[in-house]
């Protein structure tokens, strides 16, 4: 009975560590993309992954896809990770082909929040 009760408090530990790191994460992205608030606007092109609010950086890659995707459908917002940094998106919805793949974004970034205004978004050629 001592062993099971062991048991199951490893595997309530893990499953909290998972947990608490996703949210950690999560706070973690949202954070990074807020900034000075007393900043200006400026117009910038940024090439980079998008992602989600959620993972952030974690899921800015090809392998980050399938959950970036996942996290965006419960709420997460859209992000862009370029110059280790993340930037929230104006845009609620995009294009699954440009998840995963190296995208080029052009707008006006809001320095004060972190936040770009999206003019255009278009798929980089890798190679």
């Amino acid at each position: 009975m001592k062993r099971l009760a062991a048991v199951l408090a490893v595997m309530v530990v893990v499953a909290l560590s998972a947990a608490a790191a996703c949210d950690k994460d999560k706070n973690a992205g949202t954070q990074a993309a807020v900034s000075d608030q007393s900043a200006g606007t400026r117009e910038v092109a940024l090439t980079g992954y998008q992602t989600d609010s959620y993972c952030g950086a974690a899921n800015a890659n090809a392998n980050g896809k399938g959950c970036a995707l996942h996290c965006m459908k419960k709420g997460a917002k859209v992000q862009l990770y370029a110059n280790d940094k993340l930037y929230t998106l104006d845009k609620t919805s995009i294009a699954e082909g440009q998840i995963g793949v190296p995208v080029k974004v052009t707008g006006t970034l809001d320095e004060g929040t972190g936040t770009i205004k999206v003019a255009s978004i278009e798929a980089v050629k890798q190679g």
